[in-house]
């Protein structure tokens, strides 16, 4: 219900492994904790039959079986392998082994044992030390509490598959919360199987395993450069590769849509509500707030004003940057004319006009097709002009009958809610404006970003009106 398990830890003392649990959890880093158990040679508790698919993680004490002496580096390698077949699954993706030790001299040796003999689960793609010293503290001396807590350890992990139904049959009873959780846990997990797939194809690159890590960036390099060009890869790497791996994401996001744990949540928690219709408590709100979460990306502070979709403030641009003045739009292209509103209205209607005209927030709405932005090709930057309409001035921009816009060529869209306000954007599909440079204008400030869907919706009909059939004829 909470996503997959992703980091383990393991030593046979369990001091040392209730000190390294509870760092990692206090900093953030959620930590399964195995305590091996050396009369039986086993983990408490017993782990997951076939492992965890997803681990990224792994902390293990060196010296699990405590043989005295110097241990030899084969009966340590020994004792490590067959705790990493019962916490790593077959079908693993990538992960990092620690070796949580006061041994560090063997590390090496067991390392080039490991790659050498470990066999039946993947390897880790990289091992590195860590010295406990600095952060076990001294920890009890006392014989006693060391075998009490022992046995408290024992009848604790009995109680574990106990208490995460218990908790698991407490949050069911939210079913809404249930379905959430749910949701969110198979977005970490497909997020988690898609970097597995990745790993797949890193190992298949190179047959020595100590290498698997090296592989991995290139696969990541590759699957940058071949969605968006080699030339964006190098200016925006992280943006590339998040490019090319959404959709990779989603098909992973499809695999678990079947399974019956979160069917039965969702199935509880809007099962009934969709039979019929919705209704909120402040439609118009709740909508907006809908809408933004659809159509308008919001965390913009890297955003360039020449990304597909951005809107951008047109107040810093003059006449001469444009070709026009925007604020000679408001009443010839987006605002109806007050004298077209009933007599009765037309003094109200020319009152709110005149205020809306003093507060009017043109923008510039980048309109550039999806391919272009993914090859940074060079090309004509396209810009339509648009102005946002505050919920109190919505009146003004439809026709008091119908509803209706000024023009075939406005786009009505929204409400959303941009910085605390509930808002449409009016765009003219018949209004526009272009920037031949390759860099955006340095005066560009991104005010929000457009979805793909809402850019598709506006490309479409900018094409159209720009195609629209017309004839000179004479009768």
């Amino acid at each position: 219900m909470f996503g997959p398990i992703r980091a383990v830890a393991i030593d046979d003392e369990l001091t040392h492994l209730l000190s390294i649990t509870t760092g990692l959890s206090a900093s953030g880093i959620p930590c399964m904790g195995y305590w091996y158990d050396r009369d039986t040679h086993s983990l408490r508790p017993p782990p997951i039959k076939d492992g965890f698919p997803f681990l990224r993680l792994i902390l293990m004490d060196l010296n699990l079986d405590e043989p005295g002496g110097v241990p030899e580096a084969a009966t340590l390698c020994g004792s490590v392998m067959e705790v990493l077949k019962q916490v790593v699954s077959k079908t693993g993706g990538p992960y990092v082994l620690i070796f949580w030790t006061q041994v560090g001299q063997k590390v090496d040796e067991v390392r080039k044992l490991l790659y050498e003999r470990l066999e039946g689960i993947p390897h880790p793609i990289s091992v590195f030390e860590l010295s406990k010293g600095a952060f076990i503290g001294a920890g009890p001396k006392e014989k006693e509490f060391r075998d009490a807590l022992r046995e408290f350890y024992a009848d604790l992990t009995a109680n574990i598959e106990n208490l995460a139904k218990a908790v698991s049959g407490v949050v069911a009873q939210d079913p809404n919360l249930s379905a959430v959780s749910s949701w969110e846990g198979r977005a970490s997990e497909a997020a988690a199987r898609a970097v597995n797939q990745i790993h797949s194809c890193a190992t298949h690159d190179s047959t020595d395993p100590a290498k698997a890590s090296e592989s991995i960036g290139k696969i990541l390099g590759k699957i940058a450069v071949a969605t968006v060009g080699q030339k964006a890869a190098i200016e925006s790497p992280a943006r590339a590769l998040d490019a090319g791996m959404i959709d990779i994401l989603t098909d992973q996001f499809g695999i678990s849509v079947t399974d019956a744990e979160y069917q039965g949540a969702v199935e509880s928690a809007i099962g009934s509500s969709v039979k019929g219709e919705i209704e909120f408590s402040d439609k118009v709100s709740t909508y907006a707030d809908l809408n933004t979460f659809f159509h308008v990306d919001t965390e913009v502070a890297s955003a360039k004003a020449g990304e597909r979709g951005v809107v951008i403030s047109a107040k810093p641009f003059t006449k001469s940057d444009l070709g026009f003045r925007t604020g000679d739009l408001f009443s010839n292209e987006f605002v109806m004319p007050w004298e077209t509103f009933p007599p009765g209205e037309q003094e109200g209607a020319k009152k709110l006009s005149d205020e809306f005209r003093g507060v009017a927030e043109f923008v510039l709405v980048e309109l550039g097709a999806d391919c272009d932005h993914a090859q940074d090709v060079l090309r004509t930057r396209r810009y339509l002009v648009g102005l946002e309409v505050p919920l109190k001035y919505l009146k003004t921009v439809l026709f008091h009958s119908n509803n209706k816009l000024r023009s075939e060529a406005l786009q009505l869209l929204g409400p959303w809610k941009i910085e605390g306000e509930t808002k449409y954007l009016l765009v003219s599909c018949a209004r526009f404006w272009t920037w031949q440079d390759r860099k955006p204008h340095a005066s560009g400030k991104v005010k929000y970003r457009l979805r793909a869907s809402i850019v598709n919706k506006l490309l479409h009909n900018y094409t159209a009106w720009s195609s629209r059939p017309g004839i000179v004829e004479f009768r």
